[in-house]
């Protein structure tokens, strides 16, 4: 690993505000190595400065935007995760909830509970071959508006068609 690895690492993955005295006592490096390396992370904006009396650092992705107005019982909505399950509809044709499950590894309840808000506000729509994206323009409405049951009448208008459940046998 290059110096420049190291110290992009240690960015990403301290917690608190930085400066170039911190990163080079923790990771060893001289402070004219570090502080190009500050340089040029803050051209690619991978940090930002909250203080120029200080120069004290943090890394741009520190705070993850959560949009929280609470309409499905707790859940607080992440756009990020919302984008990854974006993603995963443009690669690919996906036809049930547990296809997208096996691909994504969260749970069946978030990837249903996320998929419920995106159909909600007209972002992720049914047809005859799958899930498919309609537009990614209106994600900061994530939440604002659930529609219960939207899935279900999405899935009977397209005309995909669930696998029976099993019943279970009585002993």
């Amino acid at each position: 690993m290059t110096h420049n690895d190291i110290i992009r690492n240690f960015v990403h993955q301290y917690r608190k505000p930085f400066n170039t005295e911190t990163i080079a006592e923790l990771t060893g490096i001289e402070t004219k190595t570090v502080r190009q390396s500050i340089r040029t992370q803050l051209t690619n904006k991978e940090i930002k400065c909250i203080s120029t009396q200080d120069k004290l650092y943090v890394c741009c992705n520190r705070y993850q935007s959560q949009v929280s107005f609470n309409q499905k019982g707790k859940w607080n909505y992440n756009t990020q995760v919302a984008e990854e399950i974006l993603n995963l509809l443009n690669i690919k044709q996906y036809h049930s909830i547990r296809e997208i499950v096996s691909d994504y590894g969260k749970s069946r309840q978030l990837v249903f509970v996320y998929l419920e808000a995106l159909a909600s506000i007209g972002m992720v729509g049914i047809n005859g071959s799958g899930y498919k994206v309609l537009s990614r323009e209106r994600i900061l409405k994530l939440g604002t508006f659930i529609q219960p049951g939207i899935l279900g009448k999405m899935r009977k208008e397209s005309c995909i068609k669930l696998k029976p459940r099993m019943r279970k046998a009585v002993a």
